[in-house]
């Protein structure tokens, strides 16, 4: 019974902690019943942990009668001493190009030097990465801007910043074996990899006046298939295309869905307020464009 009535209170200190931190000196704080609410631990846990709190000089409040209680004074350090663990968990594709590289570098650098830190999972496929937001093994996600827009319809998530354009891929392009005179037609087998909800948006769309073969095939073996001959084309990452020297020929795609697709965007889940904090004051998305450039370009080794 006191192991239990142990891990309850300290799960509300690490939500009552995620609370506080994203308040800010004379935001009104939420009711005991609202955070009963939102955290589904009893009453008597959560004005434990207020106490608890507010006798560590973590938190201060204010009551104003009616108006309810009011933060006064917060210790961020105190606050995320009561963590389970100091840092976030982000995760973004494999780092197999220079801008995801760059981009990974970027990031860490934000983090660096700050109040928590920033651990990141590399995890192909925006579905697997969707799952493991969904399931709490990640803080928050990075997608493509054209993913995010379709996530954030879909799925209780929240998007928390879109970066440049350029910024997750230079360009998508139709790649094909390279001895050949391509023209996209009736009758042709398309590579799609369905865990990557931006090849699969963008392969849907621009194929829909056309009757072809859609073979699901995982992103890494796209290339092979094709020069084995076993499918005729599909929708590539040119920076790839150019960095590993593939022997594919590739068409640029002429649709706005390309320049969506090209910008990174940061997904948490839905109403998460901490997270959202966390990095709009940590996160300069013009610094972590910066530093990618200069990664690809060379000036900076990458750091992740």
């Amino acid at each position: 019974m006191q192991a239990y009535q142990y891990q309850k209170k300290g799960l509300a200190l690490i939500f009552l902690a995620k609370k506080f931190f994203v308040l800010k000196v004379g935001d009104r704080v939420p009711t005991v019943t609202e955070m009963i609410n939102e955290s589904e631990l009893s009453r008597g846990t959560i004005q434990a942990g207020l106490e608890l709190m507010k006798a560590d000089g973590a938190i201060s409040t204010i009551s104003k009668g009616h108006l309810g209680s009011f933060l006064v004074a917060q210790d961020q350090d105190k606050l995320l001493s009561y963590l389970d663990y100091r840092n976030v968990v982000c995760a973004m594709p494999l780092p197999y190009t220079k801008h995801y590289e760059g981009l990974g570098t970027g990031l860490y650098k934000a983090f660096k030097n700050q109040k928590l830190g920033l651990n990141v999972a590399y995890v192909n496929g925006s579905v697997n990465r969707l799952e493991g937001l969904q399931r709490n093994r990640y803080d928050f996600i990075i997608v493509s801007a054209l993913t995010a827009d379709y996530l954030a319809e879909h799925h209780d998530v929240d998007v928390v910043g879109i970066m440049p354009e350029g910024s997750y891929v230079s360009q998508h392009v139709i790649v094909y074996k390279g001895d050949q005179d391509f023209k996209m037609r009736d009758g042709l087998r398309i590579g799609i990899d369905s865990h990557s909800l931006d090849y699969k948006l963008m392969t849907n769309k621009i194929l829909e006046k056309h009757k072809v073969e859609l073979v699901e095939s995982p992103y890494n073996q796209i290339v092979q298939r094709i020069v084995a001959g076993e499918i005729d084309a599909a929708i590539w990452n040119l920076d790839e295309v150019k960095s590993k020297n593939y022997p594919l020929g590739y068409q640029m795609i002429k649709d706005p869905m390309v320049k969506r697709a090209s910008r990174a965007a940061i997904l948490c889940a839905k109403g998460n307020g901490f997270v959202k904090r966390v990095i709009g004051d940590y996160v300069d998305f013009k610094e972590v464009t910066a530093i990618q450039k200069q990664v690809i370009s060379g000036e900076v080794l990458p750091e992740y």
